[in-house]
């Protein structure tokens, strides 16, 4: 999904007014391929990486230069990102790297790192001894606070992924059902999103009984009578995330399940209210623990986080997180109860737009509409 260019002067136009204000000539942006860790090269490039490491050099001043692990996404960079300077790691990373940096005249900069708790140590080791006389800091908050705020563009490409999380969930509805295995669940609702244009699809799921939390699909079949806990976490086009959870009960539920799922509805049904703009973000999840706690039931899985060309990104809705919300930031909140026998368990998440006033619920389907397959 092609991103309007100016978004991309937009995102250049603050992030070099922080390295202005930090005395930085140059940042040294890494990721991987790994689901969580696309989004620092991918915000400054629009180019997503399928494979191994990318890194940008991105200086304050002049033409940005994106160092890519194969021809082939040299090829794909090329058509598809913009940045025009596209190289190879050649003869590897850190040579490829050192070499860019000398010849962008950086070998005496202020180089600030982004994601550095990714970089591979022999890299960082690397530009230690290749380069003594320069400055080398950590400056991810730098992209990191600026990713926190989503601009229209990007509340546009979140609402686009909320649509697809929505059809993944009244394609489980008609999908899920007695004789019919985790795994084939799954596999229908990943070929719907992907025809419809999702771009990377991480689901969670448990059918089996007395399991406390959703794991990687199973062939497990489904029976009558089981819980199941579904959580499906999505990028759509533009490479925006989304997650969204809901406890599905196949028939009629036991009594203290639905006990438990009645009041995780409620507890949900006042989230909107606690997400307001100017509120510390660890005050909403110290609020979301009470009311599980108060409820008689413990905490499950922690309580939330931000999202974006990430799926999980700061701030994290947890007591320690020091954050205040602000309109734009788009957050994923979902409480989990687990009984006293840690024998059941319900979790329900959305995901929601901070805005003004009361938060918008970006994910639409009700978990009524999805609470019971009847059977």
């Amino acid at each position: 999904m092609a991103v309007d260019l100016r978004e991309k002067h937009r995102r250049y136009k603050i992030i070099r007014e922080r390295m202005s204000a930090q005395g930085l000539d140059a940042l040294i942006v890494i990721n991987s391929a790994q689901i969580n860790e696309k989004g620092f090269v991918k915000y400054l490039t629009n180019y997503r990486s399928i494979l191994y490491n990318c890194v940008v050099i991105f200086p304050l001043d002049g033409e940005a230069r994106l160092l890519v692990p194969s021809p082939v996404q040299k090829y794909w960079a090329g058509l598809l990102g913009w940045i025009p300077r596209v190289e190879n790691q050649v003869p590897n990373l850190d040579e490829s790297l050192s070499g860019s940096i000398r010849k962008m005249g950086l070998s005496k900069a202020k180089l600030g790192l982004i994601n550095r708790r990714i970089m591979p140590a022999q890299t960082y080791l690397t530009l230690v001894k290749e380069f003594p006389d320069a400055s080398i800091t950590d400056a991810t908050a730098i992209i990191e606070e600026t990713r926190m705020v989503k601009s229209a563009d990007e509340q546009a490409s979140v609402r686009t992924t909320a649509g697809l999380a929505d059809l993944s969930f009244r394609v489980l509805a008609g999908t899920l059902k007695p004789g019919v295995t985790e795994c084939d669940v799954v596999a229908e609702v990943d070929r719907r999103l992907i025809k419809e244009g999702a771009e990377d699809i991480f689901h969670l799921v448990s059918s089996e009984p007395g399991s406390l939390f959703p794991y990687a699909p199973s062939a497990r079949v489904i029976e009558k009578g089981d819980t199941v806990m579904f959580n499906t976490e999505l990028s759509g086009p533009g490479g925006y995330w989304i997650q969204m959870i809901r406890t599905v009960f196949v028939g009629k539920p036991k009594p203290d399940a639905e006990r438990m799922y009645d009041v995780l509805v409620e507890i949900t049904s006042k989230i909107p209210g606690q997400l307001k703009a100017g509120r510390r973000v660890g005050d909403v999840a110290e609020w979301v623990r009470q009311e599980i706690l108060a409820a008689g039931f413990e905490t499950g899985v922690n309580f939330g986080h931000c999202l974006g060309l990430d799926v999980v990104e700061r701030p994290i809705v947890h007591v320690n997180e020091e954050t205040t919300l602000e309109p734009g930031m788009v957050m994923t909140v979902h409480p989990q109860l687990v009984s006293q026998d840690k024998g059941t368990s319900v979790w329900l998440g959305d995901t929601y737009l901070i805005t003004e006033g009361p938060a918008e619920i970006l994910t639409k389907v009700d978990p009524a509409e999805v609470k019971i397959i009847p059977c």
